[in-house]
């Protein structure tokens, strides 16, 4: 026989369910949208069907597509199609201009004010627009490149610095500290010299890359906040070559020392590949390099015979060009435009808004083995280093590519022993790569 508070304990219990299933089967939680930790929430009809066209100057961009995969689980019915764009810089133009034309493309600083890419940027959407809802505080100031009014048509995606790529088995095995002075630097290549390493220091001679991570550091620091320097070195005025002259003066000082064998780096074909292959051969205490260039290592490890038979721990580390050490110089690598004219338009905006957060910057940055952009920096461990040194932004020292160009090719010149430093200041303004 059952009693009322078998009747009361049954219809407590009938409530209940009702409620759960109810509850589960509410139309509010089919359409509240998933939210990323980032706080990423989708703002479009998640159900929107179009293609993503992106193209750049990368072979191929695994970043990119493992980015786009987290994108289509909000936007499962969007897909993308990336095409690497040959003759890039050439050719972009005609791209945007095409009746296939791309809805994001690759933008780099240097093109800003350059007569040659006006045009450019005349496709790019603003990017600051309030409508857009893109959250750019995210993204360190001083690699936001804005126009006279205040517009962003350029979002950066992967930051770089130069350094040397360190053997830090070679390293421990000799018994020497990694240098972090200009005078530890010295010592360290007698040291290593010494032990039997014909070239402690070497680098692509090819181009007019050599030595450059020494001595650009070094004269990036001393014009910053020289306003008069910056801009007697924009304009090309005669004598603004003077400005240089420390920078030179300590590059070919370390020239002078012999530690760093043009004969034996001559073998080096390029300033990727190359170089990384020959790092990994393990007999090179010190690489010239780029983060461009770290950004291909991890790839390269299982393509090197050498490396695989004998794996060794290696960093990066910036090149100590003072007895305080040396410099995080930081550029923009690598910038997304969006096209304004695109027929994607909404949802190519919507994906970079997607990506401009910190966790996604430094995601994409850590795949590709690169500097992120992000206010919040989190740097891949072969980096830590540069943490630990001044850090100055290409956009803080204000000089135009015409200008690195200029130094650039000074350096390399003094270095090869083609001009002294009277020559190469005298010929500033009038220098070319070729």
């Amino acid at each position: 026989m059952k009693t009322p508070y078998n009747k009361h304990v049954w219809a407590v219990l009938i409530t209940i369910l009702t409620i759960i299933t109810l509850a589960g089967c509410s139309p509010a939680d089919k359409t509240k949208p998933t939210e990323e930790p980032n706080g990423f929430i989708p703002s479009l009809d998640q159900q929107i069907s179009s293609t993503l066209n992106v193209v750049g100057h990368y072979s191929n961009f695994e970043s990119l597509e493992e980015e786009f995969n987290l994108f289509s689980q909000y936007y499962p019915n969007v897909k993308l199609r990336y095409t690497y764009l040959e003759d890039y810089n050439k050719n972009i133009s005609l791209a945007l201009a095409s009746d296939e034309a791309p809805d994001i493309f690759f933008t780099f600083p240097w093109m800003i004010g350059n007569k040659t890419y006006m045009d450019l940027f005349d496709f790019a959407e603003d990017l600051s627009a309030e409508s857009l809802k893109i959250d750019l505080s995210v993204i360190r100031d001083r690699v936001l490149y804005k126009d006279t009014e205040g517009h962003i048509f350029m979002v950066p995606i992967f930051s770089s610095t130069n350094g040397m790529l360190i053997n830090e088995d070679i390293f421990e095995k000799e018994k020497i500290s990694i240098p972090n002075s200009y005078e530890s630097f010295l010592s360290a290549c007698e040291a290593l010299q010494k032990a039997g390493y014909k070239s402690p220091v070497m680098s692509y001679t090819g181009g007019t890359f050599l030595l450059f991570p020494l001595y650009y550091p070094l004269f990036c620091s001393e014009i910053l906040g020289n306003e008069t320097a910056v801009s007697e070195l924009n304009a090309m005025k005669p004598g603004a070559g003077e400005y240089m002259r420390s920078a030179l003066e300590r590059a070919v000082d370390f020239m002078n020392h012999g530690y760093i064998d043009l004969e034996e780096c001559s073998g080096i074909e390029n300033d990727y590949n190359a170089v990384i292959m020959r790092f990994f051969e393990g007999d090179v205490p010190m690489m010239l390099g780029t983060a461009n260039t770290v950004s291909g290592t991890e790839k390269r490890e299982s393509q090197s015979d050498a490396f695989t038979a004998h794996p060794f721990k290696y960093s990066f580390h910036p090149v100590p060009s003072t007895e305080k050490g040396g410099f995080f110089v930081e550029n923009v690598s690598l910038g997304f435009s969006v096209n304004k004219n695109s027929e994607n338009l909404d949802i190519a905006n919507e994906f970079i808004r997607f990506i401009v957060s910190s966790d996604e910057l430094n995601r994409m940055a850590q795949s590709k083995r690169m500097v992120t952009p992000a206010k919040n920096m989190s740097l891949d461990g072969i980096y830590a280093s540069f943490g630990e040194v001044e850090h100055i932004s290409q956009s803080d020292v204000g000089i135009l590519d015409a200008v690195d160009i200029q130094v650039r090719t000074a350096g390399s010149r003094v270095c090869k022993g083609e001009m002294t430093i009277d020559e190469a200041i005298a010929a500033y303004g009038t220098l070319s790569e070729k």
